[in-house]
């Protein structure tokens, strides 16, 4: 393998902010390409895998950049056979770029993730429906062999039960940040007690108020929920380019 390591493409220098080391502790650098800026780095002679490591190695560079300018971030893995080929492409994928670049100019991605603590949200559950408790508490009594289909019902309740409050506090809870977005990227949840995993493209000017929000939201709700609160980072949950873009340039 071996070319140039994309990062990111601007408009502008990201000033003195200190890019790091890239894929492979390679240096990472601030070229301007037929009118862009493009992050690169040399590409190492293998092929990394897209292991954690090497795609927070990617990822930081961006993270380092995005704070100080307006950056598409570019995914994983790609790279340009040389500087000649990269302008080339950019020059001819301008106005899908510069697209892309007025879609996020002045703004920030910030990630919010929401859950219940756990065992907090059964709890509720059975605290707010009697008559689902006395059924948890009567099947608790008998052999399960004897009981499989009372089980599964209350399986079903209990489940349909956890989806109605999830749904009911992500909007409770989303209500208080999406004003205070320009857009909103809804993640979905991946476990049983995620409540909200959105992703919101603040301007930067906005950031210490979405930053106070949440901190509210956090000081209000922190002992039955738990926070995790990331950026700003890389927009990937709001650039789409194209995978094929550089090939077919």
């Amino acid at each position: 393998m071996s070319g140039l390591w994309l990062y990111g493409i601007g408009r502008t220098e990201p000033g003195g902010a200190a890019l790091g080391a890239g894929i492979g502790g390679a240096e990472v650098t601030c070229r301007p390409v037929a009118g862009f800026v493009a992050l690169l780095s040399d590409a190492p002679a293998e092929r990394p895998a897209a292991t954690r490591r090497h795609m927070l190695a990617h990822t930081a560079v961006l993270e380092r950049a995005t704070g100080a300018i307006d950056m598409l971030p570019v995914r994983f893995g790609t790279v340009a056979p040389s500087e000649v080929e990269l302008a080339r492409c950019l020059a001819v994928n301008a106005g899908a770029l510069d697209q892309a670049l007025a879609g996020i100019a002045g703004r920030i991605e910030l990630g919010l993730r929401i859950s219940w603590r756990e065992g907090v949200v059964y709890e509720e559950i059975l605290a707010a429906d009697p008559a689902l408790r006395a059924m948890r508490d009567r099947l608790a009594r008998r052999p399960g062999a004897e009981t499989t289909p009372q089980r599964v019902e209350l399986g079903r309740r209990v489940e349909a039960a956890l989806l109605a409050r999830r749904a009911a506090e992500a909007a409770s809870l989303a209500a208080k940040l999406d004003a205070l977005a320009d857009r909103v990227a809804e993640l979905g949840v991946a476990e049983d007690a995620m409540v909200l995993n959105r992703a919101f493209l603040v301007p930067r000017a906005a950031e210490p108020r979405f930053d106070a929000a949440v901190a509210a939201m956090e000081a209000e709700h922190g002992q039955r929920l738990a926070f995790r609160y990331v950026g700003p980072v890389p927009a990937f949950n709001f650039v789409r380019l194209n995978a094929a873009w550089l090939a077919a340039a």
